[in-house]
């Protein structure tokens, strides 16, 4: 169907295009349908910048099969709460990354890493390719392949007696990250413990989930050089509160989000892309959630909405312009979000490649 719209983007700026072969066109040509778009505010389409399409505890005894058809209804999830764009953040199995032959119309635009890499007993028992220092390189060379654009590094992970536990060391990921770049990917760290966010930063890692710990020198050295960070409060929220107040667990993770509330404000102003994940807390297409809260947690209502939409487009390197000869994906909201957060949870329609994914015409 040829669609006539307007525009009116969150700057203000209002134009008429239409949507004809999944693309954006000059208008002039015939359209079978004209839309009542311009009373309400556009956006190229939420993003989840942690997201694990395969899912979260998932038997990592799985058959194929079956990964990849959860991956397939977790993406469709996805476009039906808004969310045209999806970093993955890796997986118990490489077989995840054959959502890319999808087709546009039944999953967001994808930026995804394969298997999870950390050292031995670093992670959940069969949910990521377990290295020493010394097999690092090559396991990252290893998950650069198969239409991975993320190599996801476990930082981190609680051991008996110990707590919790840097896995590698600055110097391996320092290594790791070279290898990655090399072959045209990022590398996305979990960092919870007090040590880790700061041996990554200083190792080059691009962006650093959860970052509990991260210094206000941190998020300096990350915003000079284009850096990105994924609090992933909502999920950080959940652990602390599984593990308890009185644990030793639930009291790192108190403090580490009460370091997250102090920083998270200022972190854009440093260049930081501040970006909503939704890690295995949240569901697949309810990134919104994750953004009301990242507010809650001090971040500026235009910072929270520039989180979850123009931050992780310019960010993930996405075309999100509306003009002739672009795909012809669009979020429409009825309340500015900037003005209401939880407008974000209601989008009134949206496209992705000229289909109508969100709500009905």
């Amino acid at each position: 169907m040829r669609l006539g719209l307007t525009i009116r983007t969150l700057d203000g700026v209002s134009r008429q295009l239409t949507v004809i072969d999944g693309h954006f066109r000059l208008p002039g040509e015939t359209v079978d349908r004209e839309l009542d778009t311009g009373r309400w505010w556009a956006v190229p389409g939420l993003a989840d910048c942690h997201a694990h399409l395969g899912g979260g505890y998932a038997d990592p005894h799985d058959d194929p099969s079956a990964t990849l058809e959860r991956t397939k209804t977790n993406a469709w999830a996805q476009l039906e709460g808004g969310v045209f764009l999806v970093a993955d953040k890796g997986a118990g199995d490489d077989i995840t990354l054959r959502v890319l032959d999808e087709p546009p119309t039944e999953r967001p635009e994808l930026h995804m890493a394969g298997k999870i890499l950390t050292n031995p007993g670093g992670y959940y028992p069969g949910f990521a390719r377990e290295v020493a220092e010394d097999e690092l390189l090559d396991a990252v060379r290893s998950a650069t392949g198969g239409g991975a654009t993320w190599v996801k590094l476990i930082g981190d992970w609680p051991r008996k007696g110990r707590g919790a536990v840097t896995n590698f060391s600055e110097s391996a990921m320092h290594q790791a990250v070279a290898v990655a770049h090399e072959a045209g990917c990022r590398v996305a760290i979990h960092a919870a413990a007090p040590e880790t966010s700061t041996l990554a930063v200083a190792a080059g890692i691009d962006s650093i989930e959860h970052g509990l710990f991260l210094t206000a020198d941190d998020l300096a050295t990350l915003g000079r050089r284009g850096g990105a960070w994924v609090p992933t409060v909502t999920a950080m929220e959940a652990i602390r509160d599984m593990l308890g107040a009185e644990s030793s667990g639930g009291k790192l993770f108190a403090d580490g989000l009460d370091n997250v509330r102090e920083l998270l404000a200022g972190a854009p102003a440093l260049g930081v892309s501040v970006l909503a994940g939704t890690d295995i807390e949240v569901p697949h297409g309810a990134v919104a959630h994750e953004a009301i809260n990242l507010g809650r947690y001090g971040l500026a209502a235009p910072d929270v909405v520039d989180a979850v939409t123009a931050a992780a487009y310019h960010y993930l390197g996405s075309d999100h312009r509306f003009e002739a000869g672009g795909h012809a994906d669009v979020l429409f909201f009825d309340t500015d979000p900037r003005d209401d957060l939880t407008a974000l949870q209601r989008p009134v329609l949206g496209l992705r490649h000229g289909e109508v994914v969100v709500g009905s015409i």
